[in-house]
């Protein structure tokens, strides 16, 4: 967003901000009958109260408006969840993966080496969802540059979505169904001499990565997914539920714009 784009912007938001609010500017539009339509938010303590919808080209039609909203905040509100969730996966150390796996395992318990198998696999899952959230940040940071936000952007976001909630669904499921593998082979780990080598953080991941079963399936269930056999049914009947839910969500906001009104 250039400057004189901001600074009308900005004015125009400042005639509808109580004296106690902030204001921000997203600077991704949304062209609706040729005028390109931005999103502002009113934030307390740095949280969202109300919003407005403002184009650079003429007066604010509500009609326009909240057509604009449909698709900027549904936009808005997946690529937080994206980079929320996402940006919790991207601070786990590599290491604390990769260490532990450059120990020998030199046993034949059938739980260690199936343990030792569901880590590997969940170092994988690990690395596709680093993939996949890195992936989205270089399609936002494009987006940012180029402006508008076109239909495309906001389905590349809800499938983006979807297959974050899909890896956790597959993570969560290998610590719940191998749970007492996981936990044998780390448990084997701390037997070996190279256990001593790992640092003080790879020792407690190790430890800690099979968590409490109860509270694991718990996360399954939030998640809140059509659950089924078919990976390509399951892969579709979520997406679908996500673009249905969404929707749902992004009407329930229309009571929150401010202006036009």
């Amino acid at each position: 967003m250039d400057k004189e784009t901001e600074k009308t912007l900005m004015r125009k938001v400042k005639k509808h901000k109580k004296w106690y609010e902030g204001v921000f500017i997203n600077p991704i539009y949304r062209i609706v009958n040729n005028k390109p339509y931005y999103m502002a938010g009113f934030t307390v303590n740095d949280k969202p109260r109300a919003t407005a919808y403002l184009t650079t080209v003429g007066e604010e039609d509500k009609e326009e408006a909240y057509a604009a909203q449909s698709s900027l905040s549904l936009f808005s509100d997946v690529s937080n969840n994206i980079f929320s969730i996402g940006g919790d996966h991207l601070k786990i150390d590599s290491n604390y993966y990769i260490k532990p796996l450059e120990i020998p395992v030199n046993t034949k318990d059938l739980k260690v080496l199936a343990g030792h198998e569901a880590f590997k696999d969940l170092w994988n899952m690990q690395q596709k969802f680093n993939r996949l959230i890195l992936e989205f940040q270089r399609y936002y940071d494009e987006l940012l540059i180029r402006g508008e936000l076109t239909g495309e952007d906001i389905e590349k976001g809800i499938e983006t979505a979807n297959w974050v909630n899909l890896y956790q669904f597959e993570t969560i499921s290998i610590l719940v169904k191998r749970n007492e593998d996981i936990r044998a082979y780390s448990a084997y780990l701390k037997t070996t001499k190279q256990w001593k080598k790992l640092s003080r953080n790879q020792k407690i991941f190790v430890e800690k990565i099979a968590g409490a079963v109860g509270e694991l399936e718990n996360n399954i269930r939030s998640l809140d997914l059509i659950i089924v056999e078919d990976v390509e049914k399951m892969i579709a009947l979520n997406l679908e539920k996500a673009k249905n839910d969404l929707k749902t969500g992004i009407e329930k906001q229309k009571s929150y714009i401010r202006y036009p009104s």
